[in-house]
């Protein structure tokens, strides 16, 4: 394997360590999902993006938007490991009542805006990178999304309004991991075929493996010199709780933690990719 892939899959291995630890001493948070998308943050953090961490907050950088806001845990290791936040400072920011005055005073360190209620970010994200090309603006703005989330209609009403306008400057990644918070999202409503969809939307669209670095990065390369005049959109098949293979796409475990015996057993039971 190159060395490049090499030392990628190796920090998806220790990013995923990271989280159990955080989480798991926090006591909740969403594991199956964090694990979905780990590749895909890591992609875009460490090799895509124009990103400093030691200067997160400059006017020139890519912009992130996470729409997908209950996969906004898995962005704490990520800051931590590039130097962003402390380990106090993530547990501070993290935790009921605790002190995340550093990441207000950023408004968050490395990315624009985490969703609430779902649905809301690629419009806020189709925002951003309209404004960035009335100001000619050369930076990109990048949205990752769930592929549940994708049943709002807001998501549907963003993704024309992108088409219509020629946002060639926003790249969206759908997190396909079939799984919303109760069933697999064909047997909810089905959502194939998607990337018809997309490109009936004026999108162009590529599937890519979510856990594939190589198929990621290929996906991606060459994003910021492209001719086209369409919107990017990767869809990502990936795997809900990838890493632990006895939580992996099962339905109910959407907002699963370890606890007690557990947490020791999901330490143990860490696979490589």
């Amino acid at each position: 394997m190159d060395q490049l892939y090499e030392g990628l899959y190796e920090k998806s291995y220790q990013i995923r360590k990271r989280f159990l630890e955080i989480f798991t001493e926090l006591g909740y948070g969403h594991l199956t999902t964090a694990f979905s998308e780990t590749e895909l943050l890591i992609a875009l953090f460490y090799r895509v993006m124009d990103f400093n961490a030691q200067n997160a907050g400059s006017s020139t950088r890519d912009r992130l938007v996470v729409s997908k806001g209950h996969g906004a845990g898995m962005l704490f290791p990520i800051f931590e490991d590039l130097g962003i936040l402390s380990a106090d400072e993530v547990r501070d920011t993290i935790k009921v009542g605790g002190d995340c005055s550093k990441c207000r005073g950023l408004f968050y360190p490395g990315f624009e805006f985490y969703g609430g209620s779902l649905g809301i970010g690629l419009g806020m994200a189709a925002g951003l990178a309209l404004g960035a090309k009335l100001n000619r603006e050369s930076w990109l703005t990048f949205c990752l999304l769930g592929d549940a989330e994708c049943y709002e209609g807001s998501i549907w009403e963003a993704m024309l309004f992108a088409g219509h306008n020629k946002l060639n400057n926003l790249v969206v990644i759908v997190d396909r991991n079939y799984l919303g918070c109760s069933d697999f999202t064909e047997n909810m409503c089905e959502l194939e075929p998607f990337r018809d969809k997309w490109e009936s939307c004026k999108w162009d669209t590529k599937v890519v493996n979510g856990h594939s670095y190589e198929e990621i990065l290929k996906a991606l390369e060459g994003v910021r010199a492209r001719q086209a005049s369409k919107p990017v959109c990767v869809i990502a098949n990936t795997v809900k709780g990838k890493g632990l293979s006895y939580l992996s796409n099962k339905p109910l475990m959407h907002g699963y933690m370890p606890k007690g015996e557990a947490v020791r057993d999901a330490f143990m039971k860490l696979e490589k990719i």
